[in-house]
């Protein structure tokens, strides 16, 4: 395996099994914002099929939709690789203060818009960090910094809602710092790993990438049914580009207009509605367009909700 510097959402270089199910709160819904101030951004995303997007912080769940803001009014776990799907979400990370789940949480899956959540595998054992999921295939994959008996550091998937896994070799994966992973909808097999060094693509779990592109330091990168879009810095600009499979064909996506925006953390596009994107940047800045860029609302200022 090959050694690799790993980091989370924007790149470092600029800056077991259980199945037992927990059971939420009866009351849980998401209600007024009591907290505006996100600190901490660890993913996003449409869950149970949108129509609006969810963000996960250090605190819990945060909804955007017709009505605005709405916050999470308990279960605010520390929800990392939180990933969307139609069915709800999967995540890991770290339970609220004064829980009596385990920490780290492993593998969990929410059905119920994070009412509650199933214990998939390694529950108080590993924090994934790295962590994607096919929103309709839900085939899992996981970068692993902390090694287990079970598991091993490195790529693994998971094509069972993590019953059992099996290990990726990465074989022509050749760079030394990446940014995120992502799975597409649903083909289980297909996974993009977005590095300093362009966008990598594998169409065999893993086992063998081939570089897509060479485009200069991608910071995040998100699959759909057809393509794509990844967020890169090219001489210090910061780009949004959309792609298509089979095509040499890249199309630049106009951003904010702001004087600078930052570099792009995160990005997570309607799954019913592609015209729809939303992106985060490294400070907590929140964008959300209806018309593939030509329009964008700001729905969040360093870390501030909008109101």
């Amino acid at each position: 395996m090959k050694k690799i510097k790993m980091y989370a959402g924007l790149l470092l270089l600029i800056a077991i099994l259980s199945a037992c199910s927990t059971t939420g709160n009866k009351s849980y819904s998401f209600e007024e914002v009591k907290n505006s101030k996100i600190n901490h951004l660890h993913g996003m995303g449409y869950i149970n099929g949108g129509p609006g997007i969810v963000i996960s912080t250090h605190d819990g769940l945060y909804e955007y939709g017709k009505d605005g803001w709405k916050e999470a009014n308990s279960e605010k776990h520390d929800y990392m690789g939180f990933q969307a799907i139609r069915e709800g979400f999967f995540s890991s990370g770290h339970p609220e203060p004064g829980s009596n789940y385990k920490n780290p949480l492993g593998l969990v899956k929410s059905t119920d818009r994070g009412a509650s959540f199933d214990q998939l595998a390694f529950y108080g054992e590993i924090d994934f960090h790295y962590l994607a999921a096919g929103y309709d295939s839900n085939a899992i994959y996981v970068l692993n910094e902390t090694p287990t008996k079970e598991m091993p550091t490195g790529l693994h998937y998971s094509a069972d809602e993590g019953t059992t896994w099996k290990e990726s070799s990465m074989k022509e994966f050749n760079s030394e710092f990446i940014s995120n992973l992502a799975a597409h909808p649903t083909r289980k097999e297909m996974i993009a790993i977005g590095s300093k060094d362009g966008l990598f693509l594998s169409e065999d779990y893993g086992e063998k990438f081939s570089l897509f592109n060479e485009a200069e330091m991608v910071t995040y990168v998100t699959l759909t049914e057809a393509g794509g879009l990844y967020a890169n810095l090219e001489n210090e600009t910061v780009k949004l580009t959309s792609f298509a499979f089979g095509s040499d064909q890249e199309i630049e996506i106009q951003l904010p207009k702001k004087q600078q925006i930052e570099p792009i953390a995160f990005i997570a596009v309607n799954p019913d509605n592609q015209k729809e994107i939303v992106i985060a940047t490294h400070n907590n800045d929140i964008y959300l367009t209806k018309d593939e860029g030509l329009n964008w609302n700001t729905l969040a200022v360093s870390g501030e909700l909008a109101k």
